[in-house]
């Protein structure tokens, strides 16, 4: 086994424990309201291919006469193939993308009907992972809250931050310029952090209506690709090598490419919140402020009774049998029982 296995394996130890103490115990049991039949057409995320077969096959257990076409070839096929109707459900392993969005609107005037089914990963990379904010380790910060970032990264109304100082640092970091580091804006990341950090009021009200505009002075680090356009090393990698080398520089990126010369700040949403450390355990019980989701997206009609294989599906997936089906993938993680509580609440 070696080191990265070994990494995964802690992880995936810990999350099991904290798993049983928040409770597979307090999720919801799947029975049948029904015995139905029928097939259950899926398109989108490939990265979901093996969550995805796990809950069908236990699923089959309980519907026998339900089957499932899947075209899984990429999360930017989820939503048009409902907006062409050759899907039922659209898997996306990030966020709706505005004009996705707009473009479903456009052809059916409401929204598409959205349910989170699972936790992204902690530190696997390309598949979801929940953003750290990271400074050098000569850094004294330890800290920070999400509208201090939105200053930071963020340009137009309201407070800008440019300094050290700005953030409560003396001596010779008062009047240090922060040097800003991050991902290609319109990448989905960033869509992430504009989504979760720059459109986020201070107030923790609803989303700015305007849109995000990103510091100008802002590093973008890009993936390198090989001649079949493949990763080779991932834009962390050159980040954080770069971040370690400058101590006046903040970034926001997964963890996978973490080296000994950063270090990351805990998170708050406001200035009253607690702060939160970035961890395996706050990523999985969902507490740290910027983890990520997995998404299935349906075209239901406001008021409108879902297809009763279709609910019973998503009954599945939201319960401790689905639950359980996620924990036996390595990359996603299971939802909380809370959590499954909220998405439960959007089938009545």
């Amino acid at each position: 086994m070696n080191v990265r296995d070994s990494f995964r394996l802690a992880v995936l130890t810990l999350f099991f424990g904290t798993a049983v103490a928040q409770g597979f115990d307090s999720m919801p049991e799947y029975r049948p309201q029904q015995q139905v039949s029928g097939v259950i057409r899926i398109s989108g995320d490939y990265h979901e291919q093996t969550m995805l077969t796990n809950w069908e096959q236990e699923f089959h257990k309980y519907q026998p006469k339900v089957l499932f076409h899947n075209n899984l070839t990429s999360t930017v096929h989820g939503i048009p193939a409902l907006v062409f109707n050759v899907a039922d459900i659209g898997l996306l392993g990030r966020e709706i993308a505005p004009l996705e969005d707009l473009s479903f609107r456009r052809m059916f005037k409401y929204e598409p009907f959205e349910i989170i089914t699972a936790t992204g990963s902690f530190d696997t990379q390309y598949e979801a992972f929940a953003i750290g904010v990271f400074v050098n380790k000569e850094n004294p910060l330890s800290r920070i809250t999400l509208p201090q970032l939105a200053a930071i990264f963020g340009c137009g109304p309201g407070k800008s931050i440019r300094t050290w100082g700005q953030l409560g640092l003396t001596g010779a970091w008062a009047d240090k310029p922060i040097h800003v580091f991050g991902y290609p804006t319109g990448n989905n990341i960033a869509a992430f952090f504009e989504l979760k950090v720059l459109q986020a009021p201070p107030s923790g009200g609803p989303t700015l209506p305007n849109g995000a505009r990103w510091n100008c002075n802002l590093k973008e680090y890009s993936n390198t690709y090989d001649q079949n356009d493949k990763p080779v090393i991932a834009s962390d990698a050159f980040m954080m090598q770069d971040l370690g080398k400058d101590k006046y520089a903040i970034a926001y990126s997964g963890i996978h490419e973490k080296t000994n010369q950063v270090k990351t700040l805990a998170l708050s949403t406001t200035d009253s919140a607690p702060y939160i450390p970035f961890t395996q355990e706050t990523v999985a019980n969902r507490t740290y402020p910027l983890v990520r989701s997995m998404y299935l997206y349906l075209n239901r009609a406001p008021a409108k009774h879902l297809d009763p294989k279709i609910a019973e599906f998503l009954q599945f997936i939201l319960s401790r049998q689905g639950q359980e089906s996620v924990a036996k993938q390595s990359v996603f993680l299971p939802l909380t029982a809370t959590a499954v509580g909220e998405q439960l609440k959007k089938l009545q």
